[in-house]
């Protein structure tokens, strides 16, 4: 698991619930002591057992914390990375280059066991994307939390149309993008 995905979580619990319960989740977890740098790599067990500490704690299933988290996540992974997004793109660009934009460049070519999920994405008709999420841990649910926070970023929405199990664990996702009422930030601005 790559840090800055725990790291993100950190942050995302003490925004939601406090930094009591982020506290508790960690000695719950049995993580006390640890502290997750964005650089770094760390077993997965440790979102696991995060995770199954918060729903104890907050009273949410694992996929409902995940889906929230991945749409909270991604305003700050944006403003943290905005130097490799083109200025022009919209949520569409950004799900469509996700793989070779994002986790090729970020996070493969920066750290080679990193093993970030493969997400194949490919526009179905106008504004529909159909998404595959390809991977060993069971994260898909923070996959489509992602795509929500895609969309409100850009000013957009998502529509969650279809949503499957694929051969060997996998997922396949089908959403629809909308233009929401609010302009879109800039990937420019400081």
């Amino acid at each position: 698991m790559h840090g800055v995905i725990l790291y993100q979580f950190r942050h995302f619990v003490t925004d939601r619930f406090g930094p009591g319960v982020w506290e508790g989740a960690r000695r719950a977890a049995g993580l006390a002591d640890q502290a997750h740098a964005p650089v770094r790599l760390y077993p997965d067990a440790h979102l696991e057992r995060l995770l199954v500490a918060l729903e104890d704690e907050v009273g949410l299933c694992r996929n409902d914390l995940l889906e929230s988290f991945g749409a909270w996540t991604i305003p700050p992974l944006i403003k943290m990375y905005r130097s490799l997004i083109p200025a022009h793109w919209d949520a569409r660009d950004f799900l469509l280059n996700l793989e070779e934009h994002i986790h090729e460049k970020l996070v493969r070519l920066k750290d080679p066991q990193a093993q970030p999920p493969r997400i194949q994405v490919r526009e179905t008709a106008p504004g529909v994307l159909e998404l595959y999420y390809h991977s060993h841990r069971d994260l898909s649910a923070l996959a489509v939390g992602a795509v929500y926070g895609v969309a409100g970023y850009f000013g957009e929405k998502a529509e969650l149309m279809e949503n499957e199990p694929v051969r060997g664990g996998h997922r396949r996702f089908v959403f629809r993008l909308t233009r929401a009422e609010s302009r879109r930030p800039s990937l420019t601005a400081v």
